[in-house]
């Protein structure tokens, strides 16, 4: 009888124990150092040279000429879009924008056409 007296005695005090560690602050039984935690990655949105090296990525057989930002075309600016467009150095009228906050690459005409790069390239 007293054995089992002994063990409840050692199950409650394992468990006040763990609820003391359970329950203290985590910056207290931590080792992570608040001070020099450093973000993995941020954010950043593509400037214009950016974009147009991408679309050099994309296709390095054309020269690309810079056009204006979305805000410079109502078709952008009507869907809410940020980004650049240009048109490439090539018979044609349809150009490309690059939206700046995704780095995706869209098919681009003045008159509303927006179709992004690789959807018509998966169809095919």
């Amino acid at each position: 009888m007293k054995e089992g007296f002994s063990m409840k005695k050692a199950l409650i005090s394992l468990l006040v124990l763990s609820c003391l560690l359970l329950t203290a602050p985590v910056n207290e039984s931590s080792y992570a150092d608040s001070q020099k935690n450093v973000p993995v990655s941020q954010n950043t949105k593509l400037t214009q040279e950016q974009a147009k090296e991408l679309l050099v990525k994309y296709n390095n057989e054309v020269d690309y000429i810079y056009q204006g930002n979305a805000s410079d075309f109502e078709a952008l600016k009507a869907k809410n879009l940020n980004g650049y467009v240009f048109l490439p150095d090539a018979d044609g009228d349809i150009g490309y924008f690059v939206n700046e906050n995704t780095s995706e690459i869209y098919y681009f005409h003045p008159s509303g056409y927006l179709e992004l790069v690789n959807q018509q390239q998966n169809n095919k």
